[in-house]
């Protein structure tokens, strides 16, 4: 069990392979087209070391990502989720989650969703002209109408889920027709993932001449249409903004993307990441891996003992410092993350994004305009 200043891993990531049955134009995985399988042998051998992680305790979310989980068979996970069981001490639960285009879903799958009771989050970017705009098959054909199928066979199972959403300028410019999507097919539970300069994805329709009130005019009218039309969203980006606020903290929120082992990305090979799950499977200038050592082959203290950690959190803590030092929204965002000042920047030590700038500082102005919108007369004290 963690004792008192060891981290806590809130997140583990697992790539059972890193094949994609599609090919999204703004994807940052590296090899989407690589069919190699983490087999149940080696799957037992990673589970079998990360129970024995001091960071790892109590109820600990596993997601199932870096690829499509889906298109290995139901009877891979029944097996997998079987081995994960019976190898977890008393003080270790792991609770399952799938990120997943929804393509793949039927009964059966929602069969092995309803036994294990895993989490489902569904990949949808809104209405099919968007959708299909950026998520297409290798032969170029739009995956709309097969992921709506896989929300319907969750919903006629009554299945929760939730769905993550990239946002592009389409979708930005378009907030009346997102949130009817959301609406036609009773999403309740939505996070935005901001579309991002990232990994082999080198461009953004973000970049560049987009203008960045386009956020928060984006969050007014999806608000807006919340309360006209008597149908709530929980919209994570709002809420983590939110709660930021309310539990305001001069050195920020607690940021597993910055700490070590915070959480904790096992790619299909073995090799172990942490902070930001992008970086599995990537490089820089100054890093020839990202990876801190690979399960197989290393102990947690050959780990946590790693050079390339040790460079990594010098430079990430590096960067915090800068942000701390130069942004006034330091107290919602705790320094950022890696992945995006690293591809985008360039290096760890380093401050200001596009992502960062669209993803906090516009969604803070807006919810703080909100606040203050709702104040009574007379202003806040």
């Amino acid at each position: 069990m963690s004792t008192p200043g060891t981290p806590t891993t809130t997140l583990i990531v697992i790539q059972p392979t890193p094949f994609c049955n599609v090919d999204c134009s703004y994807c940052y995985l590296p090899n989407r087209n690589d069919r190699t399988k983490l087999s149940l042998a080696d799957l037992r051998r990673v589970f079998e070391s990360l129970v024995t992680f001091p960071t790892i305790s109590g109820k600990v979310t596993v997601v199932w990502h870096a690829g499509e989980p889906l298109v290995l068979p139901v009877d891979y996970y029944e097996a997998a989720f079987s081995a994960i069981r019976d190898l977890c001490p008393s003080h270790l639960t792991f609770e399952h989650s799938f990120q997943t285009n929804g393509m793949l879903i039927n009964d059966r799958w929602c069969d092995l969703f309803e036994r294990w009771n895993v989490g489902v989050g569904v990949s949808i970017d809104g209405p099919k002209h968007i959708h299909d705009a950026s998520r297409k098959t290798r032969s170029g054909h739009g995956t709309y109408d097969k992921a709506v199928a896989g929300i319907r066979c969750l919903r006629k199972r009554k299945l929760t889920f939730y769905v993550i959403t990239v946002l592009t300028r389409a979708a930005f410019l378009d907030p009346d027709g997102m949130f009817g999507f959301f609406q036609e097919h009773d999403i309740h539970d939505v996070g935005f993932n901001f579309e991002e300069q990232e990994g082999v994805h080198k461009t953004s329709s973000l970049a560049g001449d987009f203008d960045e009130r386009a956020v928060m005019l984006f969050f007014a009218r999806f608000a807006e249409l919340m309360r006209e039309r008597d149908f709530p969203i929980a919209v994570r980006e709002l809420e983590e903004v939110a709660t930021s606020i309310r539990f305001l903290r001069a050195e920020g929120p607690i940021n597993s993307l910055v700490t070590p082992f915070g959480i904790i990305t096992i790619g299909v090979n073995g090799d172990v990441f942490t902070f930001s799950p992008e970086l599995a499977g990537y490089s820089s200038a100054e890093f020839n891996t990202f990876a801190i050592g690979n399960i197989f082959r290393d102990s947690f203290a050959d780990l946590e003992n790693s050079p390339t950690l040790a460079r990594m959190t010098a430079q990430i803590n590096e960067g915090i410092s800068l942000c701390r030092s130069e942004c006034q929204y330091f107290a919602v965002c705790g320094g950022g993350t890696p992945s995006n000042k690293v591809f985008e920047n360039g290096s760890f030590a380093s401050s200001e994004t596009v992502y960062c700038r669209l993803t906090k500082k516009r969604v803070t102005d807006f919810v703080l305009t909100t606040i203050e919108d709702k104040a009574p007369a007379g202003g806040l004290r």
